[in-house]
């Protein structure tokens, strides 16, 4: 399938590989999910897909972006939670080497990619003390909670679902939000947060392909996995339509 060659054919040395594995069943029904995810409106959301191609306005970009950070600033603590409701090692590495891209192994990855993303806020012009003033949405408190619990209360089944839908998501969500950037004429040392992302988000997509293939063998865990992958995919989509309802006429590229 087209959408998941780039999961299995990446080229990146650095980015988490797909390991080999015999049941085709198996990697079909993956490879689906991949397709699945990546054509839902979470996804193809027409608020992302029109910035993608216009960009934003100043004060839009700055709630954008403030959202953003509640989005994603506590994900790796609930990755890393997820270790709780398992004790199977082949799922801990994988999510170890997950939560290690993000906050780095303190050798050759010293910089955290939170710290990353304030840099990146400061270059736009966002100053960080106003985004830690900035309330967010309750679409946004909604979806950090449920992922929350999807990830550190939910059966570990369900728990990679939602991973996997994350992971998946996001390696084509943060492409559009890095056009975005390109469309409003930001340079690759700003958008350096983004496409840096845009390769790390494959290899955790991978990481929960390595840790979830021996599950989904059995064919009586797919709909607890699918359904992981469902509730993620309903909070981002929701989250998205707010985004979308609180920036209205502010969304005016700039001139």
């Amino acid at each position: 399938m087209e959408s998941s060659f780039r999961f299995e054919h990446t080229q990146n040395p650095h980015v988490r590989q797909r390991l080999i594995r015999d049941d085709s069943d198996c990697k079909r029904y993956l490879d689906g999910l991949i397709d699945y995810i990546l054509s839902h409106r979470a996804v193809e959301h027409p608020f992302l897909n029109d910035y993608a191609q216009a960009g934003l306005g100043k004060e839009a970009e700055a709630i954008l972006y403030s959202e953003c950070y509640y989005f994603f600033r506590h994900l790796p603590f609930y990755i890393a939670g997820m270790a709780n409701q398992t004790r199977d090692e082949m799922i801990l590495r994988e999510i170890v080497l997950n939560v290690q891209d993000e906050v780095g192994d303190g050798m050759s990855k010293l910089v955290t990619h939170s710290t990353i993303y304030r840099d990146f806020l400061q270059r736009i012009g966002i100053p960080v003390e106003r985004v830690e003033r900035y309330r967010c949405l309750p679409t946004t408190t909604a979806l950090n909670e449920g992922i929350r619990r999807l990830y550190t209360e939910s059966p570990i089944v369900k728990g990679l679902g939602a991973l996997y839908a994350d992971e998946t998501m996001s390696a084509t969500m943060v492409s559009k939000l890095n056009d975005g950037l390109k469309a409003n004429g930001y340079d690759e040392q700003v958008r350096h947060f983004w496409m840096l992302h845009m390769d790390a988000e494959v290899g955790h997509s991978n990481s929960v392909f390595n840790a979830i293939f021996p599950y989904l063998e059995d064919h009586g865990a797919r709909p607890e996995f699918q359904s992981g992958v469902d509730a993620f995919l309903d909070l981002v989509e929701a989250y998205w339509d707010g985004v979308q309802s609180l920036i209205g006429e502010a969304a005016v590229p700039r001139g």
